[in-house]
């Protein structure tokens, strides 16, 4: 509910102060206009760029020439060489700018502030400079987001230039890609020949250093093996059939020399079998044994030639014996001879590890020696094949940029500044804001009170009503008196009697003195005391109005009668009753101020007006006492006292919240009674526009209920005291 509350309080706010809104954004809006028209208008031409990814290099081989990147990082690389003041100042001496007006301040007409400084003077330098500052001012580059476009927008007052600039900057950027190459190709290709030079008088060295170490440490080599590799091979190979041969010419002898000590078995010995005289031998003896074996039977063992026989078998028995041992002893020979060669190979193979061992030492500088020369001959064909690379390449890429232009500007035929209804909107959307913000401002700042309402929820003292402006052409409060007695029924003389009888209500009906008072002049106070007792008066009631206010009285001009005698005239006893004095159409009592000597106060809070109170109270009914301001002086709160209650007015929207809640603490202190606040001088157009619960009386359907309306367009202030 307190939401609601306070979201139609705002739109409350915002409906009070329409006329001040509409008028603040009808005027920024008419200022916005004329300044726009003013606006020399500006035009942009935009041409766009895209970073190719697509590169013509030599295949299987790495182009020293490298092409963009066509990542995030290198289309903003190339956004900021778009932007770069060499590409400007390029472009800057292409067209000629430097010339036009547009662009160097120093060829306009000079104004008055140039005048006045009488500085013109620029060195070429800086003049150069601030044409390029001028241009960047113009220049607008920006990645196409999701892509590898960029878009080069350029502004000017001419639309033709501002298309040929933003072609010129981006035919500059790509020829100057090209360029660029082709210096980057130049110096490859020189970088490249001076090192192919070194790198071949490098390997020659190496090389040759190679040959010398190796024949320096005697590590000759035939088909890439050194000599005493090859020979340790070879007697290695020796050495396995040297032991071969031996351990064949022992198994041979340990045989033989098995079988002779067995005559059976020595026959079938392959050394006997091989050897063609024991062959012979045996063919003899083969031939006695058939013989001895023929003639036993003949002659008998004793028979000479059966002698003869066995001693020439015998014979031939030793023969035999005498020939296996020369075998024996030749094969003795012989393993004795491959054991002795044996022994030779092992002790030169042993000479051989160990020159082998050394030269191994030697090896390791040895190819320490072959890597380096490797190494360079290797660098050496790869920058040859590099340097053949960038030959082609230089023919390819050089002639080609890593940018293309997919569309060129074009003379834009609207201009791009001033965008009048972008403009003019955020002018009238600001402003209507600013006013908003300015009007809920004046709310927070309103220092006075607008409602019955407000006075009760923020002093607690009881709100009286409220009492409409009157319509006054001549501002006399003198007309007041006339307007009540013709217009009992007014909207006016209403409010009058409500506040009246809202007295009696909050003090009592039996009350018959009243206080009327003010925080500050020109509240109304005097005119809300006339009027009341003028309304009573009508209503036939006895009715008695004193002026109080002696140091700024007011109610005998009203009235049309003399200041004195007076009311300070009967308290220093200079008169009595002949003080009254009768208004003719309404049958009111009125006892003016008088003329003022010494301090009023004394006298107002004597004796002596006591029993002028006295004698008066028992003569009228209602007794209504116009008193001075109480930030002005102390009177009214000394006559509060006297008095049966006392009404507190307050000039609607203007008297200061402070102020009010200030006096009724005065009244509060002097013991005086305080019936309420009344509002006056109330604007009811304007007091209908509020959300209180008073808002909207005297005014719209309700005015059907008084005799006289009051136009709100015409209502003024009546009586300022």
């Amino acid at each position: 509910m307190d939401r609601d509350a306070g979201l139609a309080e705002l739109f409350n706010v915002i409906y009070r102060q329409k006329w001040l809104i509409v008028c603040s954004v009808l005027a920024s809006a008419l200022i916005a206009l004329i300044v726009l028209q003013q606006l020399t208008p500006r035009y942009s031409a935009q041409a766009l760029l895209m970073i190719e990814t697509r590169q013509t290099t030599v295949p299987n081989l790495d182009s020293v020439l490298t092409g963009l990147v066509a990542d995030d990082q290198g289309v903003r690389s190339e956004v900021e060489v778009l932007r770069s003041r060499g590409l400007a100042a390029a472009t800057i001496r292409e067209l000629g700018l430097d010339k036009d007006a547009e662009f160097n301040k120093a060829l306009r007409p000079p104004g008055l502030w140039s005048r006045m400084t009488s500085d013109n003077s620029e060195a070429d330098g800086s003049g150069l400079a601030r044409v390029v500052d001028a241009f960047l001012e113009r220049l607008a580059v920006v990645p196409v987001k999701g892509s590898r476009v960029i878009s080069v927008t350029f502004t000017s007052a001419d639309p033709s230039k501002a298309a040929e600039i933003a072609n010129t900057l981006a035919d500059v950027y790509l020829l100057t890609q090209l360029e660029t190459k082709f210096e980057a190709a130049t110096m490859a290709n020189s970088w490249l020949n001076e090192r192919v030079e070194e790198l071949r008088q490098q390997v020659a060295v190496s090389e040759k250093a190679v040959e010398d170490f190796r024949r320096d440490a005697g590590l000759l080599q035939t088909q890439g093996v050194t000599l005493t590799a090859q020979q340790m091979a070879e007697l290695n190979g020796q050495l396995v059939l040297a032991r071969a041969a031996t351990a064949q010419a022992r198994a041979r002898l340990r045989q033989v020399s098995g079988l002779i000590d067995s005559p059976d078995g020595i026959s079938s010995a392959n050394e006997v079998l091989d050897s063609a005289l024991i062959q012979r031998l045996k063919e003899q003896q083969a031939q006695i044994e058939r013989r001895v074996a023929e003639l036993a039977a003949e002659y008998g063992p004793a028979h000479p030639k059966m002698i003869q026989l066995r001693a020439e078998q015998e014979d031939l028995r030793a023969s035999i014996a005498a020939e296996v041992d020369k075998i024996a002893a030749s094969l003795r020979n012989e393993v004795a001879i491959a054991a002795a060669r044996e022994a030779s190979l092992e002790q030169e193979l042993t000479r051989l590890k160990d020159q082998m061992a050394q030269s191994n030492d030697k090896q390791i500088q040895l190819r320490a020696l072959e890597r380096e020369a490797e190494a360079s001959r290797t660098l050496l064909a790869t920058l040859l094949a590099r340097y053949k690379e960038v030959d082609s390449q230089d023919e390819i890429q050089s002639q080609q940029a890593d940018a293309r232009i997919i569309s060129r500007a074009d003379a834009p035929s609207a201009p791009s500044f001033p965008n009048k209804k972008f403009l003019l909107g955020i002018v009238v959307l600001l402003s209507g804001l600013l006013a908003v913000i300015v009007a809920f401002l004046r709310q927070a700042l309103q220092r006075g009170f607008v409602s019955g309402e407000q006075i009760e929820s923020l002093t607690g003292v009881t709100s009286l009503g409220f009492v409409p402006l009157l319509p006054n052409k001549s501002g006399d409060t003198a007309e007041l008196l006339g307007y009540l007695a013709e217009n009992p029924r007014s909207a006016l003389s209403q409010s009058l009697r409500t506040a009246y009888w809202s007295t009696t209500l909050s003090s009592g009906p039996e009350i018959k003195k009243i206080v009327i008072t003010s925080s500050r002049p020109g509240e109304g106070k005097t005119t809300v005391a006339i009027g009341i007792a003028r309304t009573q008066a009508l209503a036939g009631r006895r009715t008695l109005l004193i002026d109080a206010d002696a140091r700024n009285p007011g109610v005998h001009t009203a009235v049309g009668k003399p200041l004195r005698p007076g009311l300070l005239e009967v308290l220093r006893g200079d008169a009595r009753t002949e003080v009254i004095v009768t208004d003719g159409s309404t049958n009111l009592d009125i006892v003016c101020a008088g003329e003022a000597g010494e301090d009023p106060l004394i006298l107002l809070d004597s004796v002596e007006m006591d029993n002028f109170l006295d004698r008066v109270e028992r003569e009228y009914d209602v007794i209504v006492i116009d008193t001075p301001p109480l930030m002005a002086a102390a009177d009214a709160c000394a006559l509060s006292r006297k008095a049966d209650t006392t009404v507190l007015v307050v000039r609607w929207s203007s008297t200061p919240r402070e102020a009010v809640v200030h006096s009724m603490r005065q009244l509060a202190r002097a013991g005086g009674h305080l019936a309420g606040a009344l509002l006056t001088m109330v604007d009811v157009k304007k007091h209908a526009e509020y959300q209180y619960g008073d808002s909207g009386a005297y005014h719209g359907s309700l005015r059907q209920y008084y005799a006289e309306s009051i136009p709100g367009e015409k209502d003024r202030a009546v009586d300022g005291q």
